[in-house]
């Protein structure tokens, strides 16, 4: 099969969809409009109360108590939140029981006494004692069960109340605000507007409950906490105490103390340092000094016997009195008593030099050993000291562990102090961050339902609603319907189009109409036969064809009533015409023209009649028939015989135009076979009935054997649907068929009367 041609879409083709099933459209769009216009009009009253309230940013600030209760309204779905709590079910049954809705008739209204009531009542009653009997089965104590019974109906009572108080209420905010609405629905617009203002101060005491009872539970834990913290405080100071006695101590450990001790340790360190380096020094001098005694000339040397100031007077006595030996020698000899006495003296200096140096010495070993016992006493006390502060540490640190412990104690044990009596002060506050702007009022009008709108959603609904089912009936409408299907689909000529045309009922007795062309010959049917006609005999360039197969696919497409006012239309023309029914399997040319014979093609074809004793010569000019005579068993075989081929061949010499109805190609193979025979092939199509897949079966079948196919004709066309293809037929020959009708009913029903009289 090749490739289907997607037919292009335009405005055209939807509106022409709409057109042609506008019944469709009209009756959906009828159903739902006028259903939802019953509805609204016969819909009960709701009214609808609101009660607006606002959600402050922040809880009011009495007292300091934060972090006991705090809400952190900024958050984003804090306002979310408060809305499903308002619409909780907890609140619902709050409100249910503060306005006794279980006896309200707005939620149980009174049943009515009719026959639909009682019966209903009577089976639910049935059911209700069936279900007990059951279930008594399955249970020992009928009491246990009874009362579980009931137990479960008023609990099913009961959430089916609260479900539906649920749904009734409405909770909207208002863009960019903390205002809240609260909206109730009702029949009754007083219970409207009273539950609506319940169900804010059920909202507004359920929070206020929530909070005063975490105060509760608040001072009760501050409570218990204060009572260990108190102790606590006793124990830490109590710990306290006894290491302040303990180790002695009485004013405690101050910065100042502890910076003391430091200076004092610092200072004797430094003295430490400078007392070694005295005794160094010392022992230096001293072991110096130590090494040279054993030379007196040497101890000279020594910076201390040089800088001391009697062995200087000695040194310059002695200058001195060399002096005057040095002047006296040159005068005296060596034993003149001056030159003795002044060596006396110089003797006696000598000794005294070494004395004084011996002291000296015995000075510095003094100092050193002096600085060996300041050294040793300072680090006596350097390490008496360290050994001091050492313990004075130790004890700063214990006495500040439990001092601090103490503070803490003391700390928390105040601010629990401090909370208690906030949170106190707090329980008995009734505030909160919910305030109510407008208390619900009873509305005048009722919210539900909205009549124009509901009206003229139903209409929208009902029009796009019947516009859809259109579309969709035609998305699953796989028939063939205009004649670009025919080229874009089978790729074979379109000949023309048959209007429908039905048999006319006169008082209940129909007429035959199906000779059209006969009957009715300025109708448009008869013009659109004359315009196949005219479309065939152009189909060949060089000669009209002259034996024509009129075929279909299926059954019931009405090729023999074509064919038929075909062959009347062509002997109109002037052309000598036969028709041949070879449809072997379901004859109807004899029906149309209403003739009788029970010999015709097939007795021909055995060969027990002539040819020339079949041929019926009818009461239109220039038309025979030959009837297709008595059913064989074997059609298919005898229509394909040599000798139909030769009964054509002496049929071409008499007639100008030989027509040949046969049976559908889908059902039997009568018109493929025949189809070798002839000059063309019209194949009939019943527009908007038969599948498109069944047609180009069809076609399929014919090209496979190479049969001429002249091209198709749509038959059973509604021309008066408004669609685009067909309305030039519609519109210009629709008066002049109504007149033919009407002209031709008037001859019908004349003719009845006439039968009626003889």
């Amino acid at each position: 099969m090749e490739d289907i041609v997607e037919k292009e879409i335009h405005i055209r083709d939807y509106i022409n969809i709409l057109l042609k099933r506008k019944w469709t459209v009209i009756t959906v769009f009828t159903v739902i409009a006028l259903t939802a216009f019953i509805r609204t009009i016969t819909a009960t009253p709701i009214y609808k109360s609101t009660s607006r309230i606002v959600i402050e940013k922040d809880n009011p600030n009495v007292v300091s108590i934060q972090e006991v209760m705090a809400v952190d309204p900024s958050a984003r779905d804090y306002l979310q939140t408060e809305i499903k709590i308002i619409k909780s079910r907890s609140v619902a049954r709050s409100v249910i029981e503060r306005l006794d809705l279980k006896n309200s008739e707005e939620f149980f209204p009174k049943v009515n006494e009719s026959i639909t009531s009682s019966i209903k009542l009577f089976f639910k009653s049935t059911l209700k004692s069936w279900k007990q009997v059951v279930f008594s089965l399955f249970r020992t104590d009928e009491n246990a069960g009874k009362n579980d019974d009931e137990d479960s109906e008023i609990t099913k009572a009961d959430t089916r109340l609260v479900t539906s108080l649920v749904k009734r209420i409405e909770v909207t905010t208002v863009r960019d605000t903390r205002i809240v609405d609260i909206s109730v629905f009702a029949k009754d617009p007083r219970i409207a507007t009273r539950i609506a203002n319940e169900v804010v101060k059920s909202y507004v005491d359920q929070k206020l409950e929530i909070k005063l009872k975490a105060a509760k539970n608040a001072v009760k834990w501050l409570s218990d906490r204060v009572e260990d913290e108190r102790k606590k405080v006793a124990d830490a100071e109590f710990k306290l105490l006894k290491y302040k006695d303990d180790q002695g101590i009485i004013s405690g450990f101050s910065d100042e103390a502890t910076q003391i001790t430091a200076q004092k340790l610092a200072q004797l360190e430094v003295q430490v340092l400078e007392s070694e380096s005295a005794r160094m020094e010392a022992e230096t001098r001293y072991l110096q000094a130590v090494k040279l005694e054993n030379s007196p000339d040497s101890l000279n040397s020594i910076p201390d016997v040089m800088k001391d100031e009697i062995i200087n007077e000695i040194k310059k006595m002695e200058v001195s009195l060399y002096k005057r030996l040095s002047e006296l020698s040159k005068k005296y000899g060596g034993n003149h008593p001056q030159m003795i006495a002044i060596r006396s003296e110089l003797a006696d200096l000598k000794k005294r030099s070494i004395n004084q140096v011996k002291n000296v010495v015995q000075s510095l070993r003094n100092e050193y050993k002096l600085a060996v016992a300041r050294e040793e006493s300072l680090n006596k006390q350097l390490e008496k000291q360290k050994r001091l502060s050492l313990d004075l540490n130790k004890k700063a640190i214990q006495y500040s562990v439990l001092q601090r412990q103490a503070e803490s104690s003391k700390h928390i044990y105040d601010l629990l102090i401090k909370r208690l009596k906030e949170t106190s002060l707090t329980e008995e506050m009734k505030t909160g961050n919910i305030r109510v702007i407008d208390i619900a009022e009873v509305p005048l009008e009722p919210s539900k339902p909205d009549k124009k709108r509901s009206i003229l959603l139903g209409i929208i609904l009902g029009l796009a609603a019947g516009i859809g089912f259109a579309f969709f009936l035609e998305y699953f409408d796989n028939t063939i319907k205009y004649p670009d299907d025919v080229k874009n689909l089978l790729d074979i000529p379109y000949l023309g189009l048959v209007p429908r045309f039905d048999d006319i009922d006169i008082d209940g007795s129909p007429v035959n109409n199906e000779l059209v062309v006969i009957n009715s010959p300025k109708s448009t049917v008869s013009e659109a036969f004359r315009g196949i006609r005219t479309g065939i005999l152009f189909s060949s360039v060089d000669a009209p064809p002259k034996t024509l197969l009129v075929t279909s696919s299926g059954p019931a497409e009405g090729k023999t009533s074509c064919a038929a006012n075909l062959a009347v239309t062509m002997a109109e023309a002037g052309s000598k015409v036969v028709i041949i029914d070879c449809d072997m399997r379901r004859p109807r040319v004899q029906k149309i023209f209403k003739t009788e014979r029970e010999t015709g093609v097939s007795t021909t074809l055995v060969g027990s009649t002539k040819l020339n004793d079949v041929i019926i010569h009818t009461d239109i000019k220039n038309l025979d028939i030959i009837p297709s005579g008595q059913i064989p068993p074997n059609p298919s075989e005898i229509l394909g015989s040599k000798k139909m081929e030769m009964i054509l061949d002496t049929l071409k010499k008499n007639y100008d135009r030989i027509i040949i109805d046969s049976s559908p190609i889908g059902a039997v193979t009568d018109s493929t076979i025949i189809s070798k025979f002839v000059d063309g092939v019209i194949l009939i199509i019943k527009a908007s009935d038969t599948p498109r897949q069944i047609v180009q079966n069809g076609v399929t079948q014919l090209k496979n054997i190479n049969a001429h196919i002249l091209g198709a004709v749509l038959n059973n066309v509604e021309v008066g649907n408004g669609d685009y293809y067909y309305q030039y037929y519609y519109y210009y020959y629709g008066d002049e068929e109504k007149k033919d009708k009407t002209k031709f009913k008037r001859k019908a029903r004349k003719l009845q009367d006439d039968k009626a009289e003889a």
